[in-house]
């Protein structure tokens, strides 16, 4: 065969492959978009802002419903909401940064870093029991979820907690805690030597790209924030105002569903931390009596019926829900951001969208915004 038919071939596969890969591409973004059609109106959420990555790619991001009523606002890829405990995570990968530099350690007494900490007689508190939930600290109380009460500082929320006794002896059990990872902030402020936002801002959503993540700070003016809203019957109103200081790292993050996508890629490709601390995060715990808790280092962990691992997180806030899935095998990302309390079906929704991308983890680029 003459040169230029092998050049004249060649370029033909390239452009049939070239179209296959379209192809392949424009059918997975149409799956994408019929699913979550198909279960808006099921969610009962005003809004809704999804966004799906692979391959270090932003596949597709885009907005259903309204991000404000009242002023009929729609919602888009740009909308920020409320993370909620999809804050967990990322608290947890700053404090495994810090783990990797020699700072600090998994399995020593808290009180090496947070000296204020006291000393309980039920155990010993270590960071590890921290990031599991097996610490023994408890969850919110009565109405502490309302909190309105401005703490100036990581060290001064826990003091909403630090002065109750145990629920169990640390690592015998699991028990969720937002609170816990009140300490976890002050365990990275004390090893970092500066502010946990500060901590966040220059070592994972500058590294990561997430342009809008950050601590939630309502007094501070902010493009696209939504309305959160509560459920009433037929109809939503808004949540009451509350002041996520009382929980920064457990559940006080927000910004749109496009950086949490950015924040898995950025996990994925080694520029948040190494091979053996994500999987160190994504391992489940395992209680003395052998039983799995389905929770890591801050991610919870899940095996869909096709025996793969995906890891992630859920969230509810004060007039907010949000589900957060990442399948690290196959570098896909899910991102559902809803601004309604006690939405049910994101979990199942997110799963849905990662597994419509599975098997064109290598399609091109196509991202939607409206």
């Amino acid at each position: 065969m003459k040169a230029h038919q092998r050049i004249k071939l060649l370029t033909g596969c390239l452009l049939l492959a070239v179209h296959l890969a379209l192809a392949q591409a424009a059918e997975t973004l149409s799956a994408l978009k019929t699913t979550v059609e198909g279960a808006f109106a099921s969610l009962q959420t005003p809004g809704l802002s999804v966004a799906v990555g692979v391959s270090n790619r932003l596949f597709w991001s885009t907005g259903f419903g309204f991000a404000d009523l009242e002023q009929e606002t729609p919602a888009d890829a740009g909308t920020i909401y409320r993370y909620a405990s999809i804050s967990k995570p990322i608290a947890a990968t700053a404090a495994m940064q810090l783990l990797e530099a020699g700072k600090i350690s998994l399995d020593a007494p808290i009180q090496r870093y947070v000296p204020s900490f006291p000393a309980k007689p039920e155990g010993e508190i270590t960071l590890r029991h921290l990031l599991t939930h097996t610490s023994g600290i408890r969850h919110y109380q009565g109405l502490e979820m309302l909190s309105n009460r401005r703490y100036h500082s990581v060290g001064e929320a826990l003091g909403i907690f630090k002065d109750d006794p145990l629920k169990f002896p640390p690592g015998t059990k699991y028990l969720y805690s937002s609170y816990a990872f009140n300490i976890v902030a002050a365990v990275v402020e004390e090893a970092a030597g500066k502010s946990f936002r500060l901590y966040l801002r220059e070592h994972i959503f500058r590294s990561a790209g997430m342009a809008t993540a950050d601590l939630e700070h309502l007094e501070e003016p902010v493009k696209n924030r939504s309305r959160q809203y509560l459920r009433q019957g037929d109809r939503f109103v808004p949540a009451p105002e509350v002041d996520l200081s009382c929980k920064w790292a457990g559940g006080g993050m927000a910004g749109n569903a496009e950086d949490l996508v950015w924040f898995c890629m950025a996990l994925n490709d080694g520029r948040l931390l190494g091979a053996n601390a994500r999987r160190m995060m994504y391992e489940s715990a395992v209680l003395p009596d052998g039983s799995r808790t389905e929770y890591g280092l801050g991610w919870r962990t899940q095996i869909d019926q096709q025996k793969r691992l995906w890891v992630g997180h859920s969230g509810g806030a004060t007039g907010g829900t949000t589900y957060f899935l990442h399948h690290p095998g196959n570098n896909v990302a899910v991102a559902l951001l809803a601004n309604a309390q006690q939405v049910k079906g994101l979990g199942e929704l997110a799963l849905r969208l990662g597994q419509i991308m599975l098997p064109t983890s290598e399609a091109p680029t196509v991202t939607e915004s409206h």
